[in-house]
């Protein structure tokens, strides 16, 4: 998997938001056993829409948890809740407008190849470390 993480604070989010991304990205590790990332335009400037956190899972998780019934349709109903319930609870974790997303690994790096960074987080705990 591609990742790189340049340090809270330095990413378009800001302080003290980042502090809440990273607390966020705790928690998803600690339910799902993989960082989320920070990616999309937030990831790059002080200017976007919204905060895009992906959850990339292994092949092999992602299938057993979403069964897909073509390649590259979208996943099932599980899915679609998971993506809107965890989104809504970032949301109100952080106060940022964060779309959250669950993505296959082999999608996202084909999707999104390195030239697209993606900052891991729940790296650093509240004392930045």
């Amino acid at each position: 998997m591609t990742a790189n993480h340049t340090g809270i604070g330095v990413i378009g989010v800001g302080m003290p938001a980042m502090l809440h991304l990273e607390a966020f990205g705790r928690e998803i590790n600690d339910a799902f056993g993989h960082l989320p990332y920070l990616v999309g335009s937030a990831a790059k400037t002080k200017t976007w829409r919204d905060v895009d956190v992906r959850l990339i899972l292994p092949d092999q998780e992602f299938d057993a948890l979403f069964p897909q019934p073509a390649p590259y349709e979208s996943p099932d109903g599980l899915w679609g809740l998971l993506c809107a319930a965890l989104s809504e609870l970032a949301k109100l974790r952080t106060g940022l407008p964060v779309d959250f997303q669950i993505q296959r690994m082999t999608y996202a790096n084909e999707r999104y190849p390195i030239s697209h960074p993606r900052h891991a987080l729940g790296l650093h705990d509240r004392n930045g470390q």
